[in-house]
């Protein structure tokens, strides 16, 4: 776990008393196959070569190497028949099974395929040697940056935090974000965590383990933990509904505490003092409790007088960033006009709600053009105010990609993999076609689906369902649906074809079939092809592949900008039972697409206020770069790429 945890970093640990003789045969060999590079190649061995190899997955399942392209020597007709006789063979009782044989493709019309080549198309990796020295003290920051969250971690973090917690990195750290202390009390039963939480946390984790019913069997286990939490937690205003819940889980693990009521709750004397016309009062109410004054902003200025609207500006408090970057982007979002999409996340997945019309008709709170722009301005004026307030970094150096990097504070249903940005990043299309691709091994049926939006909103859903009728010809190709305990599915994409047709974005999706996302190993991601007559699969000509992991049958790994000629990372688990894509699904998603939203927040523009931009990595403090690596004497210089994730987080909260 410790090399997984630093191969995710770009980092390879080496034993400087270990030298091969055979280093430059290692060297070649990781270039040659996985296009890898390292900045002390004689101290590579052998075990390098393998873990290399296991973090890379080789073990690609036979279908992978049946190239989609071969569908364009197929007709309609034929690629139909083929698929009808392939689904009555394998499943004419109508029952599953995990025989692979079973379930492979029947090969009905026989043609003449072309020869493919390997392609040049090489994605050039970097990897820095550090030994048990500097890998220590590379752990430790890890874990104190993941202490510094103030959103939930996703699987993929818990369990690089759960490894290092276990093996004694964690030095005491506060822990800020609430709802990771909670998944330590219930992970690590480590109870000195709970005096940090107050009530309202308690009823978050009673809601999380037995949902929003009165009558539940609390289970011994978590009664212990509870009873400790309840009688260690801070006091805090509860609602109606709080406390209600509170004193339910209170009364079931034998906590003994006063019955809770709703007296001292902010909502309640906030919504008193609006109905009397007291909005700036309501404010300060909110403003003294937590962030309840960002959370309720919109509702609050809808209803505020002229006189009162900017002595509220004035109340929004800069402590916490994020927070506010979240805000702007709804304010951003919301035209007023149309009915809203509510985005957020629960559990590791996305949750999503669309407005009604009928909830949009009665809806009071609606910003004017004015108020919506004064908000805007003080939003970013607080966010600048914040990040210049914070210690000086000293002399920094950001490359120009890192003004497509969105930062990072919507993270917390993602996978991780090679080469992950946060979503809402965005990267170069450097080929004239696009390979997105999935594979699994010990899962069962996933499958693959593009959403086509054109320019005037239209969804066209490419997936196993239609492919054989070849919806966009050659331009847009599906290799066909594959089942299966071990398999893949992929779709070539004609990056310019696809434009012209008027094509504005695609986004890439994976679905369940046969099960939730949760089992076996999952994986998608994509290539950029100069020639689409290549190889099917090669580690060396992977852009971006991410390990797709969650308790649901809906993924959406990343979009195409087809006008901007870009691929937008999405990478979000969905709470969603569809086993094809919906327009609903798509469109909890529509916001990353617009590339307005990176101009408020790509990393550039926050980070370069906390230091003295200069020109060059060799004399920056800071560097922020995905391929420069150190040559000075400068052993304070800190080099961060854009996937080391909770390294960025720290250094913005």
């Amino acid at each position: 776990m410790k090399n997984e945890i630093l191969l995710k970093r770009n980092y390879l640990l080496y034993d400087k008393n270990i030298k091969s003789k055979n280093f430059a045969h290692f060297a070649v060999k990781l270039l040659d196959s996985y296009a890898v590079e390292v900045d002390k190649p004689e101290f590579l061995t052998e075990e390098h070569i393998k873990l290399i190899s296991e973090f890379y997955e080789d073990n690609i399942p036979e279908s992978f190497y049946q190239n989609p392209q071969d569908l364009n020597n197929f007709t309609c007709d034929e690629l139909y028949i083929e698929q009808l006789v392939s689904y009555f063979t394998i499943d004419i009782n109508g029952t599953f099974t995990t025989d692979k044989e079973v379930y492979k493709r029947k090969e009905i019309f026989s043609k003449v395929f072309p020869s493919y080549f390997e392609g040049d198309e090489l994605k050039i990796r970097l990897y820095t040697m550090i030994n048990e020295d500097e890998a220590t003290k590379i752990l430790n920051d890890v874990m104190i940056s993941f202490c510094k969250y103030t959103r939930p971690w996703s699987d993929a973090e818990f369990y690089d935090f759960m490894w290092l917690f276990m093996n004694g990195y964690y030095k005491g750290e506060p822990v800020l974000c609430k709802d990771n202390l909670i998944t330590i009390l219930f992970n690590f039963k480590a109870m000195e965590f709970a005096k940090y939480l107050d009530k309202k946390d308690i009823v978050k984790m009673s809601r999380q383990r037995y949902g929003d019913k009165s009558y539940f069997t609390i289970d011994k286990g978590d009664a212990i933990i509870f009873k400790i939490a309840i009688e260690s937690c801070k006091d805090c205003p509860l609602s109606k509904k709080q406390a209600k819940y509170f004193n339910i889980i209170a009364k079931k693990c034998g906590a003994k505490v006063e019955k809770q009521t709703n007296e001292k709750s902010p909502y309640k004397y906030a919504k008193k003092l609006i109905k009397d016309g007291k909005v700036y009062e309501a404010a300060l109410v909110f403003a003294e409790n937590g962030s309840l004054l960002e959370r309720n902003i919109v509702w609050l200025l809808s209803r505020a007088s002229i006189e009162e609207l900017p002595k509220i500006l004035d109340l929004i408090k800069f402590s916490n960033p994020i927070v506010l970057m979240q805000l702007l982007q709804k304010i951003i979002e919301d035209n007023g006009t149309t009915c809203r999409t509510f985005v957020f996340s629960f559990n590791s997945r996305v949750k999503v709600h669309y407005e009604t019309e009928e909830e949009h008709k009665v809806r009071k709170s609606i910003l004017s053009i004015g108020v919506k722009t004064a908000l805007i301005n003080t939003l970013k004026d607080k966010i600048e105010s914040y990040y210049k307030s914070m210690p000086n970094l000293g002399k920094i150096y950001i490359s120009d990609e890192f003004k497509k990097v969105a930062v990072p504070f919507n993270t917390s249903a993602m996978g991780r993999g090679l080469d992950v940005l946060p979503t809402g990043s965005r990267l170069p299309i450097s080929g004239e076609y696009i390979r997105a691709f999935c594979y699994w091994n010990n899962a069962f049926d996933i499958d693959a689906s593009i959403a086509f939006i054109d320019k005037d909103n239209n969804n066209h859903n490419l997936n196993w369902t239609n492919y054989t009728r070849k919806m966009f010809d050659n331009d847009a190709l599906h290799s066909g649906d594959v089942r299966g305990k071990d398999g893949s599915e992929f779709i070539d994409l004609n990056i310019e074809g696809l434009k012209n047709r008027g094509i504005k974005y695609a986004i890439f999706i994976l679905n369940g079939y046969g099960d939730n996302l949760n089992t076996g190993k999952i994986y998608c991601g994509y290539q950029n092809k100069n020639n689409i007559e290549t190889k099917a699969w090669s580690p060396k000509n992977i852009e971006l592949k991410i390990h797709v992991e969650g308790d649901s049958r809906f993924y959406a790994g990343f979009a195409i900008d087809f006008e901007k000629n870009e691929i937008i990372i999405l990478n979000q688990i969905s709470a969603s039972d569809n086993r094809v894509i919906s327009r609903g699904d798509y469109e909890a998603y529509m916001i990353y697409l617009k590339p307005s939203l990176l101009e408020f927040v790509n990393l550039y523009n926050i980070l370069s206020i906390r230091g003295e931009l200069v020109n060059t990595p060799e004399e920056a403090d800071y560097v922020f770069d995905n391929r420069f690596v150190s040559s000075s004497d400068n052993e304070n210089q800190q080099i961060i790429k854009a996937t080391q994730i909770e390294k960025l987080v720290s250094l913005l909260k």
